[in-house]
């Protein structure tokens, strides 16, 4: 059963969790089943004098051929907080080369879809609670198109989720860089942060409650971005902590509460082969962009070119170049 940790180490712990039960077998899945795909057959043009030219005719940009020519398998990750998405992760994994890389997407990230033309509703965490076109599958699609590749899988959690699955694993130690003093009694359920300072063993409850902090009362905090670099170094220290504790006690708390579109017989089956998978095979990322004020909403809005440029060097990345960002 090591395996399960093996490769769940490697994202968002609550995530990470989820991942020794799901995210591996998904990637043992590709690699056992998928094939290479074939090259873009060449173009032949005969002159009149019937020599003959070949031009690749091959129109794809860079990152379409490297996506079309990779067996990585991709997985978007996230919470949900009432009817929005919350802690938005895209997990890549490539089984050949056993790499994983980990892209945290700010909840504001601006993205508009046609029909949901408010304020509230053009912020990527938005399109999960759409009618239509959102749910799961509408994140989907909305993490695709902001990073311009496939996703193949998600995988979801609520908080509850994350608080029972750690109590599960007996709590992380964090050193918590200041006192967090939070209060918003409209949240459902209200949320109540009162964390100290200093290095401490966090349980579920409290956990939960730092990976949601984003700023003190009467602070204007640092958002999004902050968060994100927290809950990163969060995934690291409870994958740690998850190594001295039974795995199937883990996995069987996990997917109480885990929901995902890959069958659990197919991650069962593609699990019984186990690979070690190192730490330093990660790489953890953020969505490349500015936060701007638009209409007196603040939105996170993402680089096209920067993401792109980020997608190829994932795409591109082998073993050995594994220094975390």
């Amino acid at each position: 059963m090591k395996f399960y940790l093996k490769v769940f180490i490697s994202s968002l712990v609550v995530f990470s969790l989820i991942f020794s039960g799901a995210f591996y077998m998904i990637t043992k899945n590709a690699k056992d089943t998928s094939s290479s795909k074939p090259p873009v057959a060449p173009i032949v043009i005969a002159d009149v004098n019937g020599s003959e030219d070949t031009v690749s005719g091959d129109d794809r940009t860079e990152l379409e051929r490297l996506v079309d020519a990779s067996d990585r398998v991709n997985v978007v990750a996230f919470g949900t907080d009432g009817g929005r998405a919350d802690t938005i992760m895209f997990l890549s994994y490539s089984p050949s080369d056993q790499l994983l890389d980990v892209v945290s997407i700010p909840r504001d990230t601006y993205h508009a879809v046609a029909g949901h033309d408010l304020s509230g509703q053009k912020k990527i965490n938005a399109v999960y609670g759409f009618k239509e076109n959102g749910g799961s599958l509408g994140m989907k699609d909305a993490v695709s198109t902001v990073l311009n590749v496939p996703v193949d899988y998600y995988i979801k959690l609520d908080y509850r989720g994350v608080e029972n699955i750690i109590d599960v694993l007996g709590g992380v130690q964090i050193n918590v860089f200041k006192d967090l003093k939070y209060d918003d009694p409209w949240s459902d359920p209200p949320l109540h942060i009162d964390i100290p300072a200093g290095k401490q063993l966090l349980n579920g409850e409290k956990s939960v409650e730092y990976l949601r902090w984003r700023k003190n009362n009467g602070e204007a905090g640092d958002g999004d971005i902050g968060r994100i670099q927290r809950q990163q170094e969060f995934v690291i220290a409870a994958a740690k902590r998850a190594f001295s504790f039974k795995l199937p006690v883990v996995i069987k708390t996990t997917f109480n509460y885990l929901k995902t579109d890959m069958g659990l017989d197919t991650m069962l089956y593609y699990g019984t082969t186990a690979t070690d998978f190192d730490f330093a095979n990660l790489k953890t990322y953020r969505l490349p962009g500015d936060v701007t004020q638009i209409s007196h909403v603040s939105y996170m809005l993402h680089d096209p070119a920067e993401t792109e440029q980020m997608m190829i060097d994932i795409y591109n990345r082998v073993p050995g170049n594994n220094e975390a960002n």
